[in-house]
């Protein structure tokens, strides 16, 4: 189901509704004068916010991580077939970098290395169901510090304030309404869907004055792929079921999924895609909330994803802890914020999660005490380059563990248990489909050189908290 056009040419368009019925006829010079009614109501609007922000020097931050976000499923980022305007319009209005890399695909401790601007290894948390070390300077603590009012909105199990997450700030709203039914039927609150987690900031923004910094996860990509109304068929029209569909044969899809008799692998790579369309909606919905509160111009919104999710590449399907290829890595990057991040920028090269926390102070002209791992993409945004550094990879012990992986450039060198030593060059082959371990030996050599010094004082971790814990992760599909 195609999107109604939409005939409001502002910045950013009011939400596209793939959910409305039928639209009444209007006769055509009614529908002429009623746009152009609605055309001037904007402008004037918009003049007054403008007019509302000049000289006021508050500035807002809103963070948006989507959960299990393949970059190469938006619009922006080639995926013609995808219906992402919402996400394709900021990154016309600002900033996207192409290549943003998760240093682990795990929710967990990716959304650690978000908040700490800290590799894995340095934040000590390696998988889900552990709790993230208190002592760590975080970025919602510098903000309050300050004098930004902190919030979070998250959807995810894996988030909850148990784990850590919750420190500094003032607002921690990790109350999760669905999920899913374990094996002896209970039903376990594993998420909450993407449109009550916008109602519920939409509530606090509401009531909020000053200067702000808000997180917003977003759960909806991560399985199960259950997206509501439209979007659950919007991408697929077949016969999912049909016996004649060997697409799948010989595969056991994961039981977490709950898609048991499905043969057509086209049919759940369509339910994800439709969970990335239904996410965008509620993108469209945040961005109207700012809009219309009249802060969008003085807000920097930063939009990425903590991992990405393998459909069936390397034989790996509908998953994204196990193994360290581009699907589960790749995840997008864009930033909007007028007047202060340059419009229509896209900035090609490597780049890392652990770098967000001292870009948001650069933006912000904070001087964050604190040494992270990453370091600020604010030169990058203006057209300065970087030299090229070394980007660490790990994959969850809930997964197997390390040895793990190294990338510098398009260079990128993984090791497992399972399959060995791998070494690719991304921008030649970017579907990592020829192993150049034999024929590049003094690469891989260095590379693996690196990821042995980086490993050599690597420290333990702790146990999963708790069996209810386990338990849920292992209904997740996180732990066998």
């Amino acid at each position: 189901m195609d999107p109604p056009p939409s005939a409001f040419p502002v910045e950013f368009e009011p939400v596209l509704d793939v959910q409305s019925g039928d639209r009444d006829v209007i006769p055509p010079t009614q529908k002429v004068c009623g746009v152009v009614v609605i055309r001037i109501f904007l402008a004037l609007s918009l003049l007054l916010v403008v007019l509302s922000c000049s000289g006021d020097g508050e500035k807002n931050v809103l963070l948006i991580t989507i959960d299990t976000m393949r970059a190469d499923r938006l619009g922006c980022y080639g995926a013609s077939g995808m219906r992402t305007p919402h996400m394709d319009r900021l990154a016309r209005r600002g900033a996207l970098f192409q290549e943003c890399v998760s240093p682990i695909p795990e929710t967990s401790p990716a959304h650690a290395s978000i908040l700490t601007g800290l590799y894995p290894k340095h934040h000590g948390m390696r998988q889900n169901g552990v709790a993230l070390n208190q002592s760590l300077p975080v970025l919602p603590d510098i903000l309050g510090s300050e004098g930004f009012t902190t919030a979070a909105f998250v959807a995810g199990f894996p988030l909850l304030e148990k784990f850590g997450f919750a420190r500094g700030f003032d607002h921690y709203d990790d109350y999760l309404t669905d999920g899913f039914t374990s094996r002896d039927g209970e039903v376990q609150r594993t998420e909450r869907i993407a449109q009550k987690v916008v109602d519920a900031f939409s509530f606090w923004l509401e009531r909020e004055d000053g200067p702000f910094f808000a997180w917003i996860h977003l759960f909806d990509p991560h399985a199960v792929y259950a997206a509501p109304g439209p979007y659950r068929r919007m991408y697929y029209n077949g016969a999912e079921r049909d016996p004649e569909n060997r697409s799948l044969e010989g595969v056991s899809l994961p039981g977490y999924l709950l898609l048991g008799g499905v043969t057509d692998v086209e049919y759940p790579v369509a339910l994800y895609e439709g969970e990335v369309s239904y996410v965008d909606h509620q993108i469209g919905r945040l961005i109207d909330l700012l809009r219309v509160r009249g802060v969008l111009a003085r807000t920097l919104v930063i939009l990425t994803g903590d991992h990405g999710e393998s459909m069936n590449e390397h034989g790996y399907y509908f998953g994204h802890s196990r193994f360290l290829y581009e699907p589960s890595l790749h995840v997008p990057l864009i930033m909007h914020w007028p007047g202060r991040v340059p419009a229509g920028v896209s900035v090609d090269g490597p780049v890392s999660l652990v770098d967000l926390v001292p870009t948001i102070l650069d933006l912000l002209e904070i001087d964050g005490a604190g040494t992270w791992d990453g370091s600020s993409l604010v030169p990058l945004l203006f057209g300065s380059t970087r030299p090229s550094s070394y980007m660490f990879l790990e994959r969850s012990l809930l997964a197997g563990g390390g040895p793990g992986g190294v990338r510098k450039g398009d260079w990128k060198f993984v090791t497992t248990s399972e399959r060995g030593e791998e070494l690719y060059n991304l921008e030649n082959d970017p579907g990592e489909l020829t192993n150049l371990l034999s024929l590049e030996r003094e690469r891989a050599k260095e590379l693996r050189g690196v990821l042995a010094d980086w490993r050599r004082d690597d420290k333990p971790i702790s146990e999963i908290l708790d069996p209810r814990t386990r338990e849920v992760l292992r209904g997740l599909g996180y732990v066998d």
